[in-house]
């Protein structure tokens, strides 16, 4: 058995001078242990994103809405025009309905400018989350991707593009997110927007011409390509206003079936 040798062995102290009850420990400040409230960190380009995005959906709403009301205005002034061609009408109503068909076009080509520069900014802070979230810096430069989301006829090919790249990002950041649903949906929405563009194109051509001509029927044709392009354009606003929200979100999972069939034999 090893034992210290006497040396080593500390002297026992007696007890302390101090006699009587204890004193209560107290503190001159309330302890907070393990209470600390850290602040949670305030994700900026997130919450820039998802405010572009509710605006984006209003001006989509607000624009699909004038457009409708456009395409109604102009199936009213196509019928009263067919009516016309039979028996007179007072005028009054073809003054009114003049007035009312120039005030639509206002409001709805307003509307169109409205979703167009909600969309680049969308566009610019979907881009500014997504390199954001990478820890990258956006290659391209905010001018360059306003012009090639807003431009007329040059989005056609530079929106689909600054938003696929986008979505290469995404993918490679949430495995939620599936890489063949995500390229579908960005292929319809173009698909659409390719159809809205040949719509408006085909109108604007038809008015032209109209104007152009002295035939009442070349100004129907004219009206009707308006009406159809108007009608269109409003489809595509209240549908994309939907997708906006789903775009980059992952495939809902299937429901599950509150029956269950079985095999009795």
């Amino acid at each position: 058995m090893a034992r210290r040798p006497p040396e080593a062995i500390p002297v026992r102290r007696g007890p302390s001078g101090r006699r009587g009850p204890r004193l209560i420990p107290r503190y001159v400040y309330i302890p907070t242990w393990g209470l600390h409230d850290e602040p949670a960190e305030v994700d900026t380009a997130h919450q820039k994103l998802e405010s572009s995005r509710v605006r984006l959906q209003f001006a989509l709403n607000v624009a699909g809405s004038a457009l409708a009301a456009s395409a109604l205005v102009h199936l009213v002034r196509y019928l009263l025009l067919v009516v016309n061609r039979d028996r007179p009408l007072p005028e009054f109503l073809i003054v009114a309905s003049d007035w009312l068909t120039i005030f639509v076009g206002v409001v709805a080509f307003l509307g169109f400018v409205l979703a167009t520069l909600a969309f680049m900014r969308w566009v610019l802070e979907l881009r500014a989350d997504t390199y954001a979230a990478a820890g990258l810096v956006d290659p391209r430069r905010p001018g360059w991707v306003a012009a090639l989301a807003g431009l007329p006829l040059v989005n056609l090919i530079g929106a689909p593009l600054v938003v696929q790249e986008v979505a290469v990002h995404r993918v490679g950041q949430d495995p939620a997110l599936d890489a063949d649903l995500v390229g579908r949906r960005l292929r319809k929405l173009w698909v659409a927007w390719v159809v809205v563009n040949v719509a408006a194109g085909a109108a604007i051509i038809a008015r032209l011409v109209a104007w152009r001509s002295d035939s009442l029927q070349t100004g129907a044709n004219a009206m009707v390509m308006v009406i159809v392009s108007a009608a269109v354009s409003a489809a595509f606003a209240f549908w994309m206003a939907r997708r906006v929200r789903t775009l980059f979100d992952a495939a809902a999972a299937a429901p599950v079936p509150t029956r269950r069939w079985v095999a009795v034999g």
